[in-house]
């Protein structure tokens, strides 16, 4: 991946998230692509970013509220920034998860130089799999306690989660890892954010926790285990390797 990926944690997005995803796109005229399709009103979320964006000096922001995944694929193809943000992650994916193009192309924005990034559903967006928000209120450790489903993969190798640290997400983020050995763990707290670049994660604001599973997962009927897990909780201008 040539470019970056951008990932809040939810709260308020600091000025310096869009400041800083114009500057690495190339400038105020760097056409950003807002896919408010996380909400179900996508044509008032999209201008409520577009306008955010804007005040913040992007001078070519667009913000489709389309639902036909052709239509975006090629609008997405255009785009030097695609900024998805707070909603629910899960209907993003009802409405596109099937559509293999767009998800691509949105991938390929990153990969050939540019930034993708979101914040709260956004930011969960970004994994190569995703929270669905269905943990079991008890933190239970345990098979199936914190579904995970497909996300887009614009980090292949991760799962993101947000509002981290004040909704207390580290159990149903233990537990999906502990189902997922193969992926790293990141919960980005409300009002953090961080930056990757060529695998490396920078915290700029909050509190961002990296997990892994170092040891072979356990299970003992329903219970998941494992010997040891890498557990780091970062702060800003720390770095991480994904």
């Amino acid at each position: 991946m040539k470019g970056a990926v951008i990932l809040a944690g939810g709260g308020g997005t600091p000025p310096e998230v869009p400041q800083t995803i114009l500057r690495l796109a190339g400038g105020a005229n760097a056409r950003v692509v807002i896919l408010a399709h996380v909400q179900q009103d996508v044509a008032r979320g999209g201008r409520r970013s577009a306008e955010f964006f804007e005040e913040n000096g992007a001078q070519n922001v667009v913000a489709p509220d389309t639902l036909d995944a052709g239509e975006l694929t090629a609008i997405v193809q255009a785009a030097r920034a695609v900024w998805i943000p707070g909603g629910d992650q899960n209907r993003f994916m009802e409405r596109f998860g099937a559509a293999t193009e767009l998800l691509r192309t949105i991938r390929e924005v990153a990969a050939r130089g540019g930034v993708v990034g979101g914040t709260s559903a956004g930011t969960s967006l970004m994994g190569a799999r995703m929270p669905t928000g269905d943990h079991s209120p008890d933190g239970d450790l345990k098979v199936g306690a914190s579904p995970t489903a497909p996300a887009i993969g614009v980090l292949p190798n991760a799962l993101v989660d947000q509002h981290f640290l004040k909704r207390q997400r580290l159990p149903r983020l233990l537990c999906a890892l502990l189902e997922h050995p193969n992926l790293v763990g990141i919960g980005v707290d409300e009002d953090a954010w961080a930056l990757v670049q060529s695998k490396k994660l920078t915290v700029h604001r909050a509190q961002v926790v990296v997990a892994r599973v170092r040891g072979k997962p356990r299970q003992v009927e329903q219970l998941l285990g494992s010997h040891a897990i890498q557990l780091q909780v970062l702060l800003p201008g720390e770095q991480a390797s994904l």
